[in-house]
């Protein structure tokens, strides 16, 4: 305990030191931490956008659904080979799927075209899905005023719609839209609900979408799909117990056979999984940070040159100061910790700052931009050792070159 408190008085001691002599220097104090500054910024916001994107990839993940498959009917193409054969599904596909694949909770067969939604004058363009009640099971959708789609909707092929909150906003305004008159493509529809917001992914709205019953959509809009029971698209739901991977496996076998696709030919359609998603997303966003990173890096170790070059600066200056030290009692170790912590303390100082401004930064940017970029307490204590750090690595020649100087020479120099 006793090396320890002497440790802890002798380092005390230090820093009191190295404040004393930065004051001494305050204008090329600030303007070598300036540099530092600059570099972890840059680092700290580069790091902080790409937690934003991860972040951001989750988000989407969760608007689409967190554990799903989704079927497309365009041909497969592996290793620079496609398929020959036009991709087909058809909602007796996915009742197929539902069946003999283990571990679904829901089917979501879709319908997607552009219309125009007209109610008093005022009009929107939107993205209209043709769907069934699961779709809101398999994309998380919750309803906010009114009530979702039901199967007898879809049954009666109903002209009922259900509206996003950017499109509802628009034609309505603050006006509740539930049972209001609306004209889609100049078909009346009857609103019955208005979705939760879900926000933007990836620069897309969300929430500027309308769903309609799929045999409504078929019916009313038409397609262009070859058969009657044909679908764009093929949501299928999982519970959380379900391995993607051997989900997607089963559901590549039942759409073959059904297909009638022989051995070595490839898929006439297309399956992504939530999983694969975001493993390929993961893999981009951390190039992208890694790049970040990297660039921002550059100005850190400018920053640290400076640090060095300085340090090397004050030791020419101080020379008379150190041959003193050395003649009063003072040991090797003793002046190169003292030049260690001048350049440690003059680097955190300058991180902190960094650090401040990337907070301001990070938040203004999340409010002007809408995109996350999170600046954690486990990051915020890395970046002040990571510049403390920064110091003793720079600081560490300077430190040496002066506790090697002769006192006697020390004492002789101008």
């Amino acid at each position: 305990m006793r090396e320890i408190g002497r440790a802890f008085a002798a380092g005390s001691v230090d820093i009191a030191t190295a404040l004393v002599a930065l004051r001494v220097n305050v204008l090329r104090s600030v303007l070598t931490a300036l540099g530092v500054m600059i570099g972890v910024l840059a680092v700290t916001l580069a790091v902080a956008i790409g937690e934003g994107a991860k972040v951001s990839v989750q988000q989407a993940i969760y608007t689409m659904g967190s554990n799903m498959a989704m079927v497309f009917p365009q041909p497969e193409s592996r290793g620079g080979r496609r398929s020959l054969e036009r991709g087909r599904l058809t909602g007796a596909d996915g009742e197929a799927v539902e069946h003999q694949v283990p571990g679904v909770t829901a089917i979501a067969p879709q319908l997607r075209n552009t219309t125009q939604l007209i109610v008093d004058g005022r009009h929107v363009s939107t993205s209209t899905i043709g769907a069934t009640p699961g779709y809101a099971e398999v994309s998380n959708i919750n309803v906010n005023d009114g009530r979702f789609l039901k199967d007898a909707d879809v049954a009666a092929a109903a002209r009922v719609i259900v509206l996003g909150p950017t499109v509802a906003t628009s034609l309505f305004g603050e006006a509740d839209p539930i049972g209001r008159a609306i004209r889609v493509n100049r078909v009346p529809f009857t609103v019955i609900g208005v979705m939760e917001a879900k926000g933007s992914s990836f620069g897309r709205d969300n929430d500027d979408v309308a769903v309609v019953p799929i045999t409504t959509a078929r019916q009313r809009f038409g397609t262009s799909s070859p058969g009657p029971d044909d679908v764009a698209a093929l949501f299928v739901g999982f519970d959380e117990e379900t391995d993607l991977e051997d989900a997607k496996r089963r559901i590549i076998e039942v759409l073959r056979q059904r297909n009638h696709v022989q051995a070595e030919a490839l898929n006439p359609f297309t399956i992504t999984t939530t999983q694969e998603f975001a493993e390929q997303t993961k893999a981009i966003t951390m190039i992208f940070q890694a790049v970040l990173v990297a660039i921002a890096s550059v100005s850190l170790l400018v920053g640290g040159v400076g640090i060095m070059n300085i340090m090397l600066i004050s030791v020419t200056e101080r020379t008379r100061e150190i041959g003193l030290r050395m003649a009063l009692g003072a040991r090797r170790r003793d002046i190169r910790n003292q030049f260690l912590t001048e350049s440690a303390v003059l680097c955190l100082l300058g991180g902190a700052i960094g650090l401040v401004v990337a907070l301001v930064l990070a938040n203004l940017f999340e409010r002007l931009a809408g995109f996350p970029a999170p600046i954690g307490a486990g990051a915020a204590a890395a970046t002040l050792m990571f510049s403390a750090g920064l110091g003793l690595m720079f600081g560490s020649y300077p430190a040496i070159r002066a506790s090697r100087l002769s006192p006697i020479d020390a004492l002789r120099s101008e």
